[in-house]
């Protein structure tokens, strides 16, 4: 299922793909409840709901947790702002694509956390597991900040761009069509409290050059 694998760092800091972005298809800042799923189960200590014209996430003990918009989406770049709320840091939080409609975990998850690193994971079959491991990246303000990530899904090309670096990318292709979502995880005994702001979703394709063209990468 997975055909490839990239992870870009240090001094290789370009992605391998273009990415056109094509019309917004949907833009949610929140100013009304019912432009998000709201999730909120006090015993399983989860609060996720839109509160004073933002997405205000929070968990606390360990687990998996997200929630999802209502449109399919296939070749996507969704963008957010997540600010930090907490002063607890082995958090994580971020966005969703391609998730299953019946809300059941599948998707792929992107997440970054309060002390400076990310992740690319797959949720399948009741499992979120790793396509790239927590690795560290001087691109995410750490602790009480904001930072803006965006999220490539394209084919079967997925890539990470945190306050405009690209952060990562990887190649996989068991999830082809599905909704948006914002997700937090957090250890057991932990703590995660973070505000999302400004989601848009936008189409894109990735953008096919001949064997004599070249150009560079990145989103477009």
């Amino acid at each position: 299922m997975v055909i490839g694998l990239a992870v870009l760092a240090g001094c290789q800091a370009r992605p391998s793909e273009t990415v056109d972005v094509g019309a917004t298809l949907q833009t949610v800042r929140f100013d009304h409840d019912y432009e998000w799923e709201n999730y909120v189960n006090r015993d399983q200590k989860v609060v996720f709901a839109v509160e004073n014209g933002a997405y205000h996430a929070r968990a606390w003990d360990g687990g998996f947790t997200w929630t999802l918009n209502s449109s399919v989406h296939t070749d996507v770049v969704i963008q957010a702002d997540a600010e930090q709320l907490s002063d607890y840091s082995d958090n994580a939080f971020g966005l969703m694509c391609r998730a299953s409609p019946s809300n059941n975990g599948d998707g792929y998850f992107f997440f970054i956390s309060g002390d400076g690193y990310y992740t690319l994971r797959r949720g399948a079959a009741k499992e979120v597991l790793p396509i790239i491991p927590w690795t560290r990246t001087d691109a995410i303000q750490q602790g009480r900040a904001i930072n803006r990530i965006r999220i490539v899904c394209v084919d079967d090309y997925l890539a990470l761009y945190v306050n405009g670096q690209f952060v990562a990318e990887a190649h996989d292709q068991l999830f082809a069509s599905g909704y948006a979502g914002l997700t937090a995880a957090v250890p057991e005994g932990g703590e995660v409290d973070v505000r999302f702001d400004d989601v848009v979703i936008r189409a894109a394709t990735l953008e096919r050059l001949g064997p004599a063209a070249t150009a560079p990468a990145g989103v477009g």
